[in-house]
């Protein structure tokens, strides 16, 4: 039967799709992704209003050790991250975004924002100006090799050996696993992974801070 024997030719396989972490629509798919830009962002603009430096007028200079003035200075920015992460992640689940575990999403969003505070506060520490600007260019380079609008296999093969090294990365997994569903621990590996980049961090901002005081004035 020549119709027969077309339709077989033109479609020989029948495809049938089973969603296995079904998304209800674009908004809730791209959430993590914003999310996270929101919260970088965020800990870009603290950084960037408050005096980094501690105010040492009036005190012994031994009486504040470096560490401390980091340590001290990092709470309170860290703090507000905190403010802005409850603030957006709630606010993100209050606009009806799909999510299978809002506490996970929330505790994503926090530990995110600690994470991102404490990376961009490091940089602008050690590098002055320096510091600020590799903030900015780090948040460029996180758009297209973070995975977050669409998938890394179809990137450049820069961004695709980029990825792994990239916070936003491990940032947005994590929301994703809250948003739509939760598969063999890869929510709890996604927020350690993350909590990595705080070390690299710590020892920047603490202990190569004097050896990179006068990058800036070179630059």
């Amino acid at each position: 039967d020549p119709a027969s024997t077309g339709s077989a030719l033109g479609a020989p396989v029948e495809m049938a799709s089973e969603p296995v972490f079904p998304v209800a629509n674009y908004g809730s798919g791209v959430a993590p992704f914003y999310t996270n830009l929101a919260l970088w962002v965020g800990g870009f603009v603290l950084v960037a209003v408050y005096k980094l430096e501690v105010d040492r007028e009036g005190l012994d200079v031994a009486e504040v050790s470096p560490a401390q003035a980091f340590f001290g200075r990092w709470l309170l920015l860290a703090l507000l991250g905190q403010v802005q992460a409850l603030v957006c992640c709630v606010g993100d689940v209050a606009l009806g975004i799909q999510c299978v575990s809002p506490a996970a999403f929330v505790l994503a969003g926090m530990v995110e924002s600690l994470v991102y505070v404490l990376i961009v506060y490091a940089l602008a520490v050690a590098l002055k100006h320096v510091g600020k600007a590799l903030g900015v260019l780090l948040v460029v380079l996180q758009i297209p090799g973070a995975s977050g609008l669409y998938p890394i296999q179809m990137q450049p093969d820069f961004f695709r050996a980029l990825g792994p090294w990239l916070p936003f990365t491990y940032g947005i997994n994590a929301m994703r696993e809250a948003v739509a569903g939760f598969y063999d621990g890869y929510y709890v590996r996604n927020l350690l992974a993350l909590l990595a980049f705080a070390l690299p961090a710590l020892l920047l901002g603490v202990a190569a801070r004097r050896r990179l005081a006068r990058v800036n004035a070179l630059f």
